[in-house]
């Protein structure tokens, strides 16, 4: 099966999925509670001429810079081959296009119309054909007038994913790399401490380079040659993702989640001209989700790719947020349960091995208690923590691994630890009969028909699953308990926590959010 799916196009795939269905699905309500822009570009013609456009989420934003109007929401981008969040964007006047690469796929371009509308792929040959950049980033068009690859594209590879080398591909609109600029010797804030994350057309034989990395932007020649840099830009923590030239001279640069730096064309800060905007409950890059029977509200883990962490209260209308949690000096948590009985709210800390717990923290905001669940503490290394909920029965967690490095690394992703209060292994719960190879998000809830507990997991390509807690699908009579897709119900890409809501108008229904679109779904299973 796992070869089959690998040679299927993402139609076919999203095609037999949906096949599998065993339930239907009402969505109640949704709504983008945050955003994230991930890149930014510049339009000169067409419908947006004139307008600054960012990717945020998996949608387009514009906004007229020169004339301060208001940031607002062009169209939403959609292709069954984008796997997650596009990286990198750019404008090209010479076909009024947009194209946009995504990290899973770096053998291929993306072309979208100002509407986006999907104007298909077009592949990228680079001058190594047994090239693969193990990541890649932010886009740029240098324009027909230029005297070095007038009409070209450029685009930020990276060997690996973290610290790695870092090349620049020059490219035809056709895919077809020309040139790269390849420099070891770069600093190492545009290397090692952060990376470059965007590039932009400068001059004649200048380029500007973005960095993940206070005060980083740097100015390279067409060779390598770092020219000048840092410059300083006001210690933006969240720089990196996107710089633009607008059209009177002037340049942006993205702070997160989408906040727009603006420069004069000789690199001179100009903050007066900044833009701070906020989308939806201001809950960006949501990775969490729980229900608070107690206050009838969602708890929100959020902003964890940031310096600004933290654990809010969402309404039930999706709308409005109080703060309950600052997790500023806990930037590596996900995922989050309620525990009613003891009005406490916990979030998985992941990173390192001494670093994975399960923390717990009263309603105001204190740590109450945490549980380790490292490798000294379970006696083994079960690997990354992934997903958690809580059994209210029986006052215990049940946590995914996403397994150690080795020949069982799948296994225990098909395995599901049930965890005690005292941070002790209960028991193990197999999901080999599901077809599961992950879980990406779970959620304990009752089944409404008098059936017992239930689990809702979420796994690989958009699958939800239904199991009993013992992780089985199915009733003894062989009749599933439930399955459908989120992406082909929901348009969800990016899936990573579900809860289920036990109090309200809406009780008995459930809450799914998109991180990477900043976006919660309420839905019933009918």
């Amino acid at each position: 099966m796992k070869t089959l799916l690998k040679s299927l196009t993402g139609i076919a795939l999203l095609t037999l999925i949906s096949t599998l269905d065993a339930s239907s699905q009402t969505v109640v309500n949704r709504a983008r509670v945050g955003g994230y822009a991930e890149e930014i570009t510049y339009v000169s013609s067409g419908p947006l001429k004139d307008k600054l456009v960012m990717m945020d989420g998996y949608e387009l934003y514009s906004v007229d810079m020169a004339k301060k109007g208001l940031l607002t929401r062009v169209c939403k981008v959609e292709s069954p081959e984008i796997d997650q969040f596009v990286n990198g964007l750019t404008f090209v006047p010479s076909e009024g296009l947009f194209v946009m690469n995504n990290a899973p796929h770096p053998d291929r371009l993306f072309f979208f119309d100002q509407a986006c509308s999907f104007k298909g792929t077009r592949p990228i040959q680079y001058l190594d054909s047994n090239y693969r950049p193990g990541h890649i980033e932010g886009m740029a068009y240098i324009p027909n007038d230029a005297p070095v690859f007038p009409d070209h594209l450029i685009m930020v590879a990276w060997d690996a994913l973290g610290a790695a080398d870092i090349r620049l591909e020059i490219m035809r609109r056709d895919g077809v790399v020309v040139a790269e600029i390849h420099r070891p010797d770069w600093p190492t804030q545009l290397l090692v401490e952060g990376g470059t994350g965007d590039v932009m057309y400068l001059g004649p034989n200048r380029l500007l380079l973005s960095a993940y990395h206070t005060d980083s932007l740097w100015i390279s020649d067409f060779s390598g040659n770092i020219v000048s840099g840092p410059l300083p830009t006001g210690g933006a923590e969240g720089m990196g993702e996107g710089i633009v030239r607008l059209g009177d001279g002037r340049i942006v640069a993205t702070d997160f989640p989408q906040s727009l730096l603006v420069f004069d064309k000789n690199l001179n800060r100009q903050p007066q001209d900044d833009r701070h905007d906020v989308i939806g409950a201001n809950l960006n890059v949501p990775s969490g989700i729980a229900w608070d029977s107690d206050a009838n509200r969602f708890i929100v883990t959020h902003d964890n790719n940031s310096f600004n962490g933290r654990v809010s209260g969402l309404s039930e209308t999706l709308t409005t947020a109080t703060p309950i949690v600052d997790l500023s000096s806990t930037p590596f948590a996900r995922q989050t349960v309620y525990l009613a009985q003891d009005d406490l709210i916990g979030i998985l800390r992941f990173g390192g091995p001494n670093l994975r717990a399960i923390l717990l923290f009263n309603t105001n905001g204190t740590l109450n208690s945490q549980i380790d669940l490292g490798p000294t503490a379970l006696g083994q290394n079960f690997g990354q923590l992934l997903a958690f909920t809580y059994l209210p029965t029986t006052d215990e967690f049940v946590v995914a691994f996403g397994g150690a490095p080795g020949p069982g690394q799948a296994l225990e992703r098909q395995r599901l630890r049930v965890i005690s209060r005292a941070g002790a292994l209960v028991r193990t719960i197999d999901l080999t009969n599901t077809g599961a190879a992950g879980v990406n998000g779970l959620e304990y809830f009752e089944d409404a028909h008098g059936g017992g507990g239930r689990l809702l997991l979420i796994s690989a390509f958009g699958r939800m699953i239904v199991t009993d807690v013992d992780g089985n699908a199915r009733t003894p009579d062989g009749i599933p308990f439930g399955e459908f897709n989120s992406r082909v119900k929901f348009g969800l890409i990016t899936r990573n926590d579900v809860a289920a809501i036990t109090s309200g108008p809406n009780a008995g229904a459930f809450a799914i959010v998109d991180s990477n679109g900043g976006e919660v779904v309420i839905f019933r299973l009918n």
